[in-house]
C-alpha cells in the first residue's frame, strides 16, 4: 500500500511510515487469497479494501497539500 501511495503522490519526496505506534498488519490482497496467516482475523484488524480506503485516503490529503 505504501508503495502505492509514494507512486502517486504529488509530491517529489513521500516517505512512508510503517509499523509507528499501535496497529496491526495489514495484509495485500493477494495475502487474503492465499490464506496467508497474516490474513486471518487475529493478525489484522483491516482487509486489503482497508488499505485500499487508506491508500486513497492519504492521496486525498497530500494532493489538498499541494493545491495552488
Amino acid at each position: 500500500f505504501g508503495e502505492r501511495i509514494r507512486a502517486r503522490s504529488p509530491a517529489v519526496q513521500t516517505f512512508i511510515v510503517q509499523l509507528a505506534g499501535e496497529g496491526g498488519y495489514l495484509a495485500p490482497s493477494r495475502a487474503e487469497e492465499g490464506g496467508g496467516y497474516g490474513a486471518w482475523y487475529p493478525s489484522t484488524l483491516l482487509g486489503s479494501a482497508g488499505g485500499d480506503v487508506i491508500v486513497e485516503e492519504s492521496l486525498k490529503i497530500l494532493f489538498s497539500l499541494f493545491q495552488d
